[in-house]
């Protein structure tokens, strides 16, 4: 999970720096500062030279800690104490000189402060130091809990790293982020350290409840279990879940609780609460249900080989898995209710894409929910005809008993979102039937639907000219046909209705409305912004498309408190100006909008 977060963290902070570099070519930099080759030399060496030198004295705090508590040194100890002696002394000197540099930059050159490099190099330390520590400290508190052995290492890491990340930080928050890029190299470390963490807390309040459940369980049901040393109440796979959930709690109330507590509106905080939060909460709800309910129609309909007591013995873990997904639900649900009138615009585009989504997995588990329900009937229909044995039979049991728990379960939930996606339709007009979320939803289920027809068919055909032309057409080309036929029926269902839909949302936008809902006009334009001023992202969600920022110098400089619909009225008088060219100048407590060119 910490490689998982660490990886995640570095890709996603290199591909929002590649983005935000490829913005920057459209703003007007008056200062140039110490130049982008200079810049990026000093901060690789430093980054490079710092991992050295932090994990050179993690290695020494580990041969302190191992000889005090660890038993008598061996020779590795030797080989240790050399590894971090030579890394200490070639990389905190070279650390301290090129970071001393880079900060006498940062205080003579007022641009180097705002300088996206040197956001991505703190929160990359950070990201990285952040892992080590939350690894270490796991293993610690399981060591703690007696459920695993003594290290050093993980003393020592915890400390070192500790100071690492409190450093870089300290130095980040007394500088601030000044501009809209360097707030979302922000934002998405912070966001995308909440969501690990999160996942982290999860996973451990769920396997603490799954394991006293069933120990209360077996309790109840006097179910007779080979016995294993990882038995009882404190067995010790609740102590590493009690270790991770402690230190996931920690990390996320820290990142989410406090450090993102005053970040509202942005659209990495609605990606966060809607896609992931959120949504994750209804898929770990759905997937204990659809446990359960298959559990207990296989049981139902006589597939069950094993006794009641060892059959039902999942049910603790849908019970844990439920709670988790609720909870997950309930509170980051609360959280948006609370904040949805910080960013209405934000807010609707992060709500209609998780309409879009639910939407999709509710088709989805349809759509496989009628293929094994035909493809069941099917092999009803040829062992009717083949006299198949008997033992057959009982394969069938479990593919019925997820046909109906899937059907069961998403049918319900697609015409639920469904419907409110269809009343975004009605409330939005056509912009809404050119949304780029009902575009993906709409073409992505008539796609796959297409595709599965085709492939199904061209596939049918073949196995009946094959064994039609090899005169040996017996009930076993049925049974070949079972899967191509089960997923023909599937396809004939559902993709009708979604051409039907893609119709009329064509036909609901006349054509030249529908080539400029679609393209708008794009014009060149100019905000003059203060240092830490937003509106320019603001304003480039409302219009649709990049503008150019030029950097107000002026000691009077203000930034301007602007909403979102004050935004989207700006976009409208960009959009009706004359000119190709526009000019947008703070004034007063608005903006002026002037069109040359």
């Amino acid at each position: 999970m910490l490689i998982i977060l660490v990886f995640l963290i570095i890709i996603g902070l290199i591909i929002y720096g590649v983005v935000a570099w490829r913005r920057r070519e459209h703003v007007a930099e008056i200062d140039p500062g110490i130049g982008t080759v200079r810049r990026l030399y000093f901060y690789a060496v430093a980054f490079v030279a710092l991992m050295m030198a932090a994990n050179g004295v993690v290695l020494l705090v580990r041969f302190v800690l191992d000889g005090l508590f660890g038993g008598t040194l061996v020779s590795s100890s030797n080989a240790m104490l050399a590894g971090g002696v030579s890394l200490t002394a070639v990389g905190l000197p070279l650390w301290i000189f090129h970071f001393r540099l880079i900060q006498r930059y940062v205080r003579e050159i007022q641009v180097e402060s705002r300088s996206l490099l040197r956001k991505l190099y703190m929160y990359l330390t950070m990201a990285v130091s952040g892992a080590l520590i939350i690894n270490s400290a796991v293993q610690l508190l399981r060591w703690a809990f007696g459920a695993g052995d003594f290290s050093g290492y993980h003393g020592g890491a915890v400390i070192i790293w500790a100071a690492v990340w409190v450093f870089h930080w300290r130095i980040e928050e007394a500088e601030g982020q000044a501009t809209p890029d360097t707030l979302g190299v922000r934002r998405l470390y912070l966001y995308m350290a909440s969501l690990a963490t999160l996942a982290m807390l999860s996973f451990g309040v769920g396997r603490i409840a799954y394991l006293v459940l069933l120990e209360g369980y077996d309790a109840l049901t006097s179910a007779t279990i080979l016995l294993s040393d990882d038995t009882g109440l404190w067995r010790p796979a609740l102590r590493g879940a009690l270790a991770v959930g402690i230190v996931g709690g920690l990390t996320w109330g820290l990142h989410w609780l406090y450090l993102a507590r005053r970040d509202f509106g942005s659209a990495l905080r609605q990606l966060y609460l809607y896609i992931f939060a959120i949504l994750g909460g209804v898929i770990t709800i759905l997937t204990a249900l659809a446990v359960a309910l298959s559990g207990v129609l296989i049981w139902l309909l006589g597939g069950a080989d094993d006794a009641a007591a060892l059959h039902f013995r999942f049910l603790p873990g849908v019970v844990a898995t439920l709670a988790v997904g609720v909870a997950l639900w309930v509170y980051h649900w609360t959280v948006v209710q609370r904040e949805v009138k910080a960013s209405p615009q934000e807010e609707l585009d992060a709500r209609r894409a998780y309409v879009y989504i639910v939407s999709g997995i509710g088709l989805t588990a349809m759509a496989i929910g009628v293929f094994l329900l035909v493809g069941a009937a099917l092999d009803l229909v040829v062992d009717s005809f083949s006299q198949v044995i008997a033992g057959r039979e009982g394969l069938r049991r479990e593919p019925l008993a997820w046909s109906i728990t899937l059907l069961a379960l998403g049918g319900p939930l697609w015409g639920y979102y469904w419907a409110s996606a269809q009343r975004l339709v009605k409330e939005g007009g056509a912009g809404e039937t050119l949304s780029l979320a009902r575009r993906i939803f709409v073409f992505a289920a008539l796609g796959a639907g297409v595709l599965a027809l085709l492939g199904s068919l061209s596939t049918a055909l073949f196995l009946l000219l094959r064994d039609v032309l090899e005169g040996r057409l017996t009930s076993g080309t049925v049974d070949d046909l079972t899967i191509p036929i089960a997923i023909i029926v599937t396809a004939i269902i559902f993709v009708p209705y979604y051409w039907n839909v893609y119709r009329q949302d064509r036909d609901a936008v006349p054509p030249e409305a529908r080539e400029r809902l679609a393209r708008p006009v794009r014009k060149e334009v100019t905000v003059l912004v203060a240092a830490g001023d937003d509106v320019v992202a603001r304003l480039e969600s409302a219009l649709g498309y990049r503008v150019n920022a030029a950097r107000w110098a002026d000691a009077d400089a203000a930034t301007l408190s602007m909403s979102d619909d004050d935004c989207r009225q700006v976009a409208s008088r960009v959009a009706a100006a004359p000119g190709r060219r526009v000019m947008v100048i703070p004034e007063g407590a608005g903006m002026r909008v002037v069109s040359y060119g």
